[in-house]
């Protein structure tokens, strides 16, 4: 999800949208500096959500109100989740729409100027409800609840170190690791089809895709740790 943190824009004012090099510039600076072009998958999804988010902000509808239906969605898909059923096929469309608002509530507050602290919070807050209701669609699949909370945990720890590091005044953590949002929706959206597809074997399908899942969750905490290992040197020397 695009970070809302910014000046905010002053109650009972509007301000002219964001162009798409606006848009693209104040994701950069958002994002430690990250050049959207030096990725074409980031500059392709930063397009998608621009002009996704645009007609948006034109509509007068709040960054804060496509935050919360992208919880709503993704509570929706867990609610889907039945193994032994194709539903958890509508789940996993569920999960990947959910995923597109969470980038979407992030380019409606940009495009529009009406960044806050007070979405940014609402924001980060959002985001850990998401990644949490994406494990309990795998948890409802059948995937073992050792291993759902493995992932859980790993996943927040992975937050929390980011965030922490932001504050201890590590620059430049805005590295990329294989466990970002887009990897946890595109893992749970794989999950819930193979479930939905092959409703005899949901189980065991939940389990080998919480597996994966795990595993990818590890391998990106440890990314992100040792990125930040080497961001801290940096600050010593």
């Amino acid at each position: 999800m695009v970070n809302q943190r910014s000046t905010s824009q002053q109650h009972g004012t509007s301000a002219r949208p964001a162009t798409r090099d606006e848009y693209l510039s104040t994701w950069s600076t958002l994002h430690n500096g990250i050049d959207p072009s030096s990725s074409a998958l980031v500059s392709g999804w930063l397009r998608v959500v621009y002009s996704l988010s645009a007609p948006l902000v034109r509509a007068s509808v709040s960054a804060h109100a496509v935050t919360l239906t992208a919880v709503v969605v993704a509570g929706a898909a867990v609610a889907l989740s039945r193994p032994g059923t194709s539903a958890p096929l509508i789940a996993a469309v569920l999960i990947v729409i959910s995923g597109l608002l969470d980038g979407i509530d992030g380019g409606v507050a940009m495009i529009g100027r009406s960044q806050s602290q007070w979405g940014y919070l609402l924001d980060t807050v959002a985001d850990r409800c998401s990644d949490l209701l994406l494990l309990a669609s795998g948890l409802a699949l059948g995937a073992p609840m050792p291993l759902v909370v493995a992932v859980g945990v790993v996943t927040l720890l992975h937050e929390m170190a980011r965030a922490r590091a932001v504050g201890s005044g590590i620059e430049d953590v805005g590295f990329l690791t294989i466990w970002e949002r887009p990897s946890r929706v595109i893992a749970a959206a794989v999950t819930a089809t193979v479930a939905g597809a092959a409703p005899a074997a949901a189980g065991t399908s939940a389990t080998i895709g919480m597996s994966v899942t795990c595993a990818l969750a590890v391998v990106g905490f440890t990314q992100l740790m040792f990125g930040l290992h080497r961001r801290a040197d940096r600050i010593r020397r």
